[in-house]
This record gives C-alpha cells, sequence and structure tokens, in this order.
C-alpha cells in the first residue's frame, strides 16, 4: 500500500545547527498518527517542512506517493493536505458559516468565478452547512469567527481544513491552552471528524495523545527513536527514559 504520508531522509539545519537528522516516517491512508518529543524536538520544524512552509536541507517527502517536497503550500493545500497551527488562523471578521464557505470553495475544481459561488452556491453552503454541524458550531453560525471562545475557534480551525477538502490533516497541538472540559470535547471532536482520513499531530497532552493515535512516533533531538503503537510506546523503557519519565503509567 503506498503511504498517505511519507518522510525519507529528512534533514534540516539552521546554519550550523542540525535540528532534523535524517526523519523516515511512513503514515498509512486513515491512520490517526501523533508525533510527540520534548520541546526543541523539532516537530514543529518537521510540520513546517510537510506543508511547504520551508524546504528540507536534504529528503524527500511525498503525499500519496507523488513528492512534494518542493512545492508551495498553496500547491500542496490543492493536493489535500491542510495544517492548523498553535494559534487559531480564522477570519475573524467573517461569520462562522462563511470562513467555512471560504474553505468549502477550495474544494471545488472550478474556480473562474468564485465571487460567484461564494454570494451563492447551493454546493458550497451544502458542505459549509455539513461541517458546521460536524464541529458543534451551527449555533454559532453567524456570529462573527474573532468573537468565539478560544476552543470554538480551533473547532472551526479544524472545520476549515475538513470544509476544504482535506484528506490528510495536520494538527499543531489542537488541544493546548485549554481546560480539562475543553480538551475532552475537542479530543472527542477529532476523533469523530477525522474518521477515514489520514491524521498527524503533534501533541504535548498525553491523554490526547492515547486518546486519537492508532500510532504514536517519539522525535528526541532530531531524530525518530521509537514508532509504534500506544501500547508498544507506553511501554518502552527507551521512550520513558527519554521522553515519558520512569514514572509514566505507573
Amino acid at each position: 500500500m503506498i503511504p498517505a504520508l511519507a518522510l525519507y531522509g529528512i534533514e534540516k539545519r539552521f546554519g550550523s545547527t542540525r535540528i532534523l537528522r535524517g526523519v523516515d516516517l511512513a503514515i498509512q491512508p486513515g491512520e490517526r498518527h501523533a508525533l510527540i518529543g520534548p520541546n526543541g524536538a523539532g516537530k514543529s520544524t518537521l510540520f513546517n517542512l510537510i506543508a511547504g512552509g520551508a524546504r528540507p536541507n536534504a529528503g524527500r517527502i511525498d503525499l500519496f506517493g507523488a513528492e512534494i517536497t518542493r512545492l508551495a503550500p498553496a500547491a500542496i493545500t490543492r493536493r489535500g493536505l491542510a495544517r492548523s497551527f498553535q494559534s487559531t488562523s480564522v477570519f475573524t471578521r467573517l461569520s462562522v458559516f462563511d470562513n467555512l464557505r471560504c474553505a468549502a470553495m477550495l474544494a471545488e475544481r472550478d474556480r473562474t468565478r468564485w465571487w460567484q459561488r461564494f454570494s451563492g452556491s447551493p454546493t458550497v453552503d451544502a458542505r459549509a452547512a455539513q461541517v458546521l454541524d460536524a464541529v458543534g458550531l451551527t449555533e454559532r453560525r453567524h456570529v462573527q469567527a474573532g468573537t468565539l471562545s478560544y476552543a470554538e475557534q480551533r473547532a472551526l480551525d479544524l472545520g476549515i481544513a475538513l470544509a476544504g477538502g482535506a484528506h490528510t490533516l495536520l494538527l499543531d497541538e489542537p488541544t493546548a491552552g485549554m481546560n480539562r472540559a475543553e480538551a475532552a470535547r475537542t479530543i472527542e471532536l477529532i476523533r469523530e471528524t477525522t474518521a477515514g482520513r489520514t491524521l498527524l499531530m503533534v501533541e504535548h497532552d498525553m491523554d490526547a495523545v492515547f486518546a486519537i493515535a492508532d500510532r504514536i512516533s517519539v522525535l528526541v533531538q532530531g531524530r525518530i527513536i521509537a514508532s509504534g503503537t500506544p501500547a508498544a510506546i507506553r511501554a518502552d523503557e527507551t521512550v520513558r527514559a527519554a521522553y515519558l519519565g520512569e514514572g509514566f503509567g505507573t
């Protein structure tokens, strides 16, 4: 089976500092994969390379078998990969629904008359309404996105990725800054809305990681030191010593 996302020998340097040191990773279609590791391990840098925000010094990145290593972010998005950031990236002055309509337009192949489709397209509106319900924001449909709570804005962020038709999602710390109740709702939302899609997420909350991920990879000092099921990662002595801590899970 061709991996949904595959990294081969990815290296990244900033000046003389090596951030990533030959990262190999293969994520299968429909798999929900978590990337964990201590601060400074290179997780955000790796995300940025995958999404096209920067280029590696060496290595190759494939999306469903097609190389995307040197494509611009917009070109990668058009191929079906969407990224959320640690801070929300919604259009704060647009309504919640219009944020989703903007994203839904990207899923339309004919973009020559985008302004007409935005002003009244049944297809766009139906897609936006479906996602609006999926992320639990139907009652907030007409409010400005900038007035949403932080957790609601993160839900809208996820909705924007879904409405754009992405089959592969990169989620950067989706529960960061949330209280336990908000994080629990977000975890359930991610589980429900990403079913059947490929997911790679960076997350420090181990409850979220073990609740969502099918597989986990551990990045330490620019190298993946382990990759496996949540049970295997939890039991791995190398991982416990390097990141999770000797007392984790006891």
